[in-house]
């Protein structure tokens, strides 16, 4: 096959590639960060780049405008190499895939776009600056708009469990062997069982791997007979995962893992006490193949896809091991079990199974309840003989994470009735209390992850996370993550942006821009009419940030899918919105979400706001719960195998209830009796 020479600028940088390559993977292949939230289909019009010259074959694309096209741009997902290149990676796809890799803890600052000491409606002078920092007071929620959710972290500096009492899988032992003599000859093995069987383990039901026995000698002698060993109980038996000469039993450690489909967190646990030594957070590297499970079940389709998609979660896990262990200083030879908490895709891609018929009707997983697996068999950097045990999956849409959730939350056992629901690109749904629960998963898309939106971005460095419009002027305040200049908006600000323009009037409830309003930042544009956030000359990506009715029409089904599941779910139960007496939200989205504004735009129902919660990572905290509990486990066995699972997909009253959600906030205004009045109120005022 032929080989060509591509040219990557900035840098100019050389690379090969073959005949008939696509340009996307081959970027990703060299490690060139080119942002595909589709995971290469065509369909999110991410992975800009132009072609400066060489030959090559270019599908269109609906994302470019024609004098893109003119200037040399396409979406490097639909070239195809036929020759030497020369390419270009823009301002716009450096700035979104450098930001999408920063750390989501940078600070946030408030950036209103109107000079300073300039009143609200005055025109600007071209020379004066941009925009200007505001002062923090207007940051500060307040009781009647900007309320945030607090997090309440389940676990902070002592792991409280209740009734349950800390009773691991893995134990540690310091045990005093006789030495052998002359007429003691027993086997070293022997020597050791008979120590197992006096401390209370049956001996006829032990294994000892053969990595341990080719050391046990060697130990036993340079310990002069004193030893740790490591056990692990099976429902077969005991098997001893590890031996160490002397005392080392201060040393039992444990992780917990969320798997996400963005992120992955680990925790480092001290298995004697419970605590979380050390923790570690990044994004899976995944996200290159694709943001959400169904681009990645697609990339998955060849060996190849599957094989890169393990070994990319894999490394992304071992990289945030490496961290925490050279962070604490102990060894990864202590770690002796695992737990693992994700939705079913990503844990069928962790152990590299093929997720494809999660995605074809009817939706069957290869496996909910996950037998135990050497972590070595994965290539986790644990001790060799360590197991990776994954929470269960309920449905293959409703995964282990939400188990966890379900686990951390302790619903399953209280009287309220409480809905649990954990927002992303599937929105999982949980209703019920100590007497029964229901699940469902409604496919939200990216969009509140800054998919299929123009210049959507998850929550990193640069992202707008939140927007004020002033009612008078129109004009927006934005709070940018990094205290820098914005590159794109994450999805709190993109619910901010929609409320705002709602109630500023800017938008009607069907989600169309109003035509009638004269101002600079509405404008027709590329994609149809829009609204201005940021200007080219105050944004990071040399660009005009803007909001699109084809935006917001994909925030209205991502939205109205969410909405629809939760009053799905509670009619099929009997029972109304005013029913839920607590309404828990999990996972990274909620962390920064304005509760006012979700109810605005009809996301979350119209609630006291007391009963909302937001919970923090409940996944990796249920793995936490279940890595310390052997009787918490078989709990969330129980959640799992307990829990109805309703697939919304084939229910007509579902379809009923998302068409009915697709407006702001809703076709029953009835139902949001809160926010009622402030529409009143906006057309008092026109």
């Amino acid at each position: 096959m032929k080989q060509f020479s591509i040219t990557v600028y900035p840098g100019g940088k050389k690379i090969t590639a073959s005949e008939g390559d696509v340009l996307l993977r081959v970027l990703k292949k060299a490690g060139f960060p080119i942002p595909a939230s589709c995971g290469g289909q065509g369909i999110c019009g991410k992975c800009r780049v132009v072609v400066k010259g060489g030959v090559c074959h270019a599908s269109p694309s609906p994302f470019l405008r024609k004098e893109e096209i003119s200037q040399g741009y396409c979406l490097a997902c639909l070239v195809l190499i036929e020759g030497d290149m020369e390419i270009e990676i823009p301002p716009e796809s450096l700035a979104a895939a450098l930001h999408t890799e920063t750390s989501t803890a940078d600070q946030a600052t408030i950036v209103g776009y109107r000079p300073a000491g300039e009143k609200s409606g005055q025109s600007s002078d071209s020379k004066a600056p941009a925009f200007e920092f505001a002062q923090p007071a207007v940051t500060e929620p307040t009781a009647s708009r900007r309320i945030l959710f607090e997090e309440k972290p389940i676990i902070k500096d002592k792991l409280v469990l209740g009734k349950w009492e800390i009773e691991t899988r893995t134990k540690r032992l310091h045990l005093r062997l006789h030495p052998p003599t002359l007429e003691d000859h027993r086997s070293d093995i022997e020597r050791l069982r008979a120590e197992l069987v006096s401390a209370g383990f049956s001996g006829d039901r032990m294994r000892c791997p053969l990595p341990v026995l080719k050391k046990l000698s060697k130990v036993l002698r340079a310990g002069l007979w004193q030893i740790t060993v490591t056990l692990i109980e099976l429902p077969d038996g005991v098997e001893i995962l590890d031996i160490q000469p002397g005392d080392q039993t201060q040393h039992h450690l444990g992780l917990a893992i969320d798997v996400g489909t963005t992120t992955v967190v680990v925790y480092l646990v001290d298995l004697l006490t419970g605590q979380v030594i050390e923790t570690a957070g990044g994004y899976n590297a995944q996200v290159r193949c694709g943001e959400d499970v169904i681009s990645r079940i697609i990339y998955a389709r060849t060996p190849e896809g599957l094989a890169e998609l393990q070994q990319l979660v894999i490394s992304t896990i071992n990289e945030l091991i490496e961290q925490i262990l050279k962070a604490t200083g102990l060894s990864a030879r202590n770690i002796g079990c695992v737990v693992a908490a994700g939705n079913t895709t990503m844990i069928h891609l962790l152990l590299g199974l093929d997720p494809r018929y999660i995605r074809e009707e009817p939706y069957i997983p290869t496996v909910s309840l996950v037998p135990p697996v050497k972590a070595s068999e994965l290539g986790l950097k644990v001790n060799e003989n360590a197991y990776l045990y994954c929470l269960p999956a309920i449905a293959s849409y409703v995964g282990g994470d939400i188990t966890a959730g379900i686990l951390t939350t302790g619903m399953h056992k209280e009287p309220q009735l409480t809905m649990f629901i954990d927002i992303g690109t599937n929105g999982e749904i949980v209703l019920g209390n100590a007497d029964w629960l229901v699940a469902a998963s409604c496919s939200a898309g990216p969009a509140f992850e800054g998919g299929e939106v123009l210049h959507g971005m998850r929550a990193a460095h640069g992202a707008i996370e939140s927007v004020a419009i002033d009612r008078e002027s129109l004009e927006p305040r934005l709070s940018v993550i990094g205290q820098v200049a914005p590159a794109g908006i994450c999805g709190s600000g993109i619910i901010d942006t929609l409320a705002e323009m709602f109630l500023s009037g800017l938008l009607d409830r069907k989600g169309k821009i109003c035509r009638d309003i004269l101002h600079p930042r509405l404008r027709e544009g590329e994609y149809g009419f829009e609204y201005v956030l940021a200007f080219a000359k105050d944004t990071a990506i040399g660009k005009d940030i803007v909001i699109t009715e084809i935006d917001i029409d994909n925030i209205l089904r991502a939205k109205g899918a969410v909405y629809a599941g939760c009053s799905t779910l509670l009619k099929q139960m009997g029972l109304g919105i005013e029913d839920i007496e607590r309404f828990l939200i999990a996972g990274g989205f909620g962390r920064y979400l304005n509760i006012h504004n979700a109810v605005v735009i009809g996301l979350l129902p119209d609630l006291p706001y007391e009963r909302f919660r937001y919970l923090g990572n409940s996944a990796v905290t249920g793995g936490h719960l279940a890595l310390l509990s052997q009787r918490l486990w078989r709990e969330a066995e129980q959640i799992a195998r307990s829990t109805t699972y309703l697939e919304l997909s084939t229910s007509a009253s579902f379809m009923d209830e998302y068409v009915s959600a697709l407006f702001l906030p809703h076709t029953d205004i009835s139902l949001f009796p809160r926010v009622e009045p402030l529409l009143k109120s906006k057309r008092a005022e026109n």
